[in-house]
């Protein structure tokens, strides 16, 4: 017992080291710089050409819910995972369903998916860093 309560203590300190709250914080370079001050209009911010990904539950009557409207994917799908995947540079959704395995990838419906707002090209300023 005495042999083993010795073990226990360093262990015990050792674990509740972060109660130490005496130590300066150390200052941590970023690893990645942007070129020049990214600023983020405080309004609507545009939509860019790119893909949104969802993961929806297909309910008891065979849909499923994206951004508040219901799509109709089917009803053998009830109970299962779907993933909707909305392009917004062609405007269409297309609901994906993994039967079994990882490559095992059906497309099961695909819906025009029309937007009320203008999509536009990803500034490339953005995406340079040092």
């Amino acid at each position: 017992m005495r042999a083993k309560s010795t073990h226990f203590v360093e262990q015990y300190n050792d674990l509740s080291a972060w109660k130490n709250r005496n130590k300066p914080l150390e200052r941590i370079n970023p690893a990645r710089i942007l070129n020049n001050p990214l600023k983020i209009p405080l309004g609507k911010l545009p939509l860019t050409k790119g893909k949104v990904h969802f993961i929806r539950k297909v309910d008891n009557d065979g849909k499923i819910s994206v951004l508040n409207e219901a799509f109709k994917v089917g009803e053998e799908f009830i109970g299962e995972y779907a993933w909707a995947t909305i392009c917004l540079e062609k405007q269409t959704m297309e609901v994906f369903y993994r039967a079994k395995g990882p490559d095992a990838v059906v497309l099961i419906k695909k819906f025009e998916y029309e937007l009320s707002e203008v999509v536009q090209d990803i500034g490339q300023d953005i995406c340079k860093t040092l």
